[in-house]
């Protein structure tokens, strides 16, 4: 029992840096997505004082060509953070999806840990047979964090080439 300890206990600190690594990424993201939103504000704000600007010169006798080339710059700038914004949504809600299916993973291998030890106990295998299971769970914990890996990989390919540059 032991040494089943000993050996899943690296992968266990793997695992939970890279949940850490996930929770660091969602914060910075959140961060980056409230300074936006704060932007956002302001520019919505600017653009309802240069259009109630533009409306009251307008009235006056007309609007300068300058006024115009502003108005339009702080349009398409505010689309621009509209867009950027609802895509740190996107990776966002990604994130957290992210997280909450590698802890249902890491909760369904310690279940499934507990159980193979609980069965090495209840039959009292000898060494040689104990070096078997052991090899066994090896190859498999091996794969199922190899197929994680490739897993998280394609998910981050994803969401960079999800968000603007």
């Amino acid at each position: 029992m032991h040494s089943i300890k000993t050996f899943w206990s690296p992968e266990l600190k793997k695992e939970r840096a890279l949940r850490k690594e996930e929770s660091a990424r969602y914060s910075l993201l959140s961060d980056q997505l409230k300074l936006l939103n704060s932007e956002n504000q302001k520019q919505a704000l600017l653009v309802r004082q240069l259009e109630e600007e533009l409306r009251l010169r307008t009235l006056r006798g007309g609007a300068s060509l300058e006024m115009q080339r502003q108005m339009e710059a702080l349009i398409t700038e505010n689309e621009h953070l509209v867009r950027e914004i609802r895509i740190l949504r996107e990776t966002i809600k990604e994130f957290e999806l992210r997280l909450e299916t590698q802890k249902q993973t890491l909760q369904a291998r310690d279940e499934s840990i507990k159980k193979l030890l609980e069965m090495l106990q209840a039959k009292g295998l000898g060494k040689e047979e104990d070096r078997a299971m052991i090899q066994q769970l090896q190859i498999i914990a091996q794969k199922q964090i190899d197929d994680l890996r490739l897993e998280i990989q394609k998910r981050d390919q994803e969401i960079l080439s999800c968000t603007p540059r």
